[in-house]
């Protein structure tokens, strides 16, 4: 396997606070017994009674009293698809290491035990093959950021999550029985998480088949050797009338009684709780983005948002070029043939009888997916303010601006003044950071200050 040996993946439980089990056991009183919330939490302190108490609870279907108990919990050497899997789950925090800033070409990559002979021999030399390219590219000067794309999915990944009990016992669900039950990986993560919570809550928590659709895989495996593609957006549904939902919202708030104006609305928008802007939703399609800019929508909480597939990114074969690459005839010449040589070996596994689940990991950063995501407009503030900021990475950069141009056309008296936070704010939050060339916004139109 060369000189980037692999390891288990692993998910470690870091925080027991079996403390946590007393606030539960108590929200599991509060609905049916007299007393303050103190003094029903004080009934609370005997374990056994406590465990067979919630678990009666959660029998009969009241499982929000679990979210009082959250957990941190340190994944270990995972692959990047296990990754992109476990932060789709919004009610969660998480903290990842990035791949703009770190060197990875050392990180090593994940293979599913069951491959075995040649099929093991071309999965690992492409493997190999990926990061001896990324290294070459770093040696001629191209940015992390751009030279990344080349990184498979199947890169160990490193980073930590804060979830409540709820949402985690969702979570081990999809890993064991769900959509994640393709996987090895996930299957084992989902193992390993499922005993470390049965050892803090025995026999509490429950977990069985899930009757969840997942979309078919395309039959026979065919995988094209792709283009490069540009990233685009779509406003697909707004408000028929934004502009008069809007002004609703803010004459019952009762925070504005000068009114809907253009003023009262750029006063909203640096308001810290534009709680009036949530009554707008906006549904986009965003076209051509790389598996690498996917992490960056899905890292926004507050939407809901529709990820295809990975191998669906693999099977079209299209990728993005950076300006970086496209500007040496060398490192352009590394990269596409790094893309083409990819088809060639998912279609040499899948005539080797390789399953979709392990073709996944052979896809590559730099593979494009199409997204469909509906956010409010609060949350698109906060979008617009961090995605098209000068600091924020190309690629998301140009589609933020995008979306936001969209946006202006629709309702420029809303939305005109969306953009990066030193426009809407009128400082940068980046400190040192900072580009350094802050830029306002009127009606749409940005302009350097």
């Amino acid at each position: 396997m060369g000189g980037r040996t692999m390891k288990q993946s692993m998910a470690k439980i870091l925080n027991e606070n079996r403390g946590a089990l007393d606030v539960t056991a108590a929200a599991a009183r509060i609905s049916t017994q007299e007393g303050t919330a103190r003094e029903i939490y004080a009934r609370s302190g005997d374990r056994e009674k406590d465990l067979k108490l919630v678990g009666k609870v959660l029998s009969s279907g009241h499982q929000s009293v679990v979210e009082h108990q959250t957990f941190s919990i340190a994944f270990n050497d995972v692959s990047v698809l296990a990754e992109q899997f476990i932060i789709e789950f919004r009610l969660a925090s998480f903290t990842v290491k990035s791949r703009r800033y770190v060197d990875f070409s050392k990180a090593g990559y994940v293979a599913d035990d069951g491959l075995s002979g040649e099929a093991a021999r071309l999965y690992a030399g492409r493997a190999e093959a990926l990061f001896g390219d990324y290294e070459r590219l770093l040696a001629l000067g191209v940015p992390k950021e751009d030279a990344r794309f080349l990184l498979p999915y199947c890169l160990r990944s490193n980073f930590f999550a804060t979830m409540n009990a709820r949402e985690l016992v969702r979570m081990i669900q999809a890993m064991r029985f769900g959509r994640g039950a393709r996987f090895a990986e996930l299957r084992g993560l989902g193992e390993q998480l499922s005993a470390q919570l049965d050892a803090l809550y025995p026999g509490v928590f429950s977990f069985g088949p899930m009757d969840e659709a997942v979309a078919p895989t395309a039959q026979p495996l065919i995988f094209a050797k792709g283009e490069p593609a540009k990233g685009g957006a779509e406003l697909l549904a707004a408000p028929g009338a934004a502009e008069k939902l809007l002004a609703a919202a803010m004459d019952f708030s009762g925070r504005w009684p000068q009114g809907y104006s253009a003023q009262s609305v750029r006063a909203l928008i640096r308001d810290p709780r534009p709680r009036e802007l949530e009554v707008l939703n906006y549904t986009f399609r965003v076209s051509d983005v790389s598996l690498a800019c996917v992490t960056h929508f899905t890292r926004h909480r507050m939407q809901s948002l529709m990820v295809p597939d990975v191998i669906r990114a693999l099977i079209n074969g299209r990728y993005v070029l950076p300006e970086s690459v496209a500007a040496s005839t060398e490192a352009k010449a590394i990269y596409c043939e790094a893309f083409a040589a990819q088809a060639d070996a998912a279609n040499r596994l899948a005539a080797l009888g390789v399953p979709a689940a392990t073709l996944s990991y052979l896809a590559m950063s730099g593979h494009v997916l199409d997204l469909m995501l509906t956010m409010n407009a609060r949350e698109l503030l906060l979008f617009s303010r961090l995605r098209t900021c000068t600091r924020a990475q190309w690629e998301i950069r140009g589609v933020a601006r995008q979306m936001v141009a969209a946006l202006s056309r629709t309702s420029p008296e809303i939305f005109g003044g969306y953009g990066p936070s030193c426009a809407v704010m009128g400082r940068c939050p980046e400190g040192r950071m900072s580009c350094g060339h802050p830029v306002s916004v009127e009606n749409g139109v940005w302009k350097e200050r």
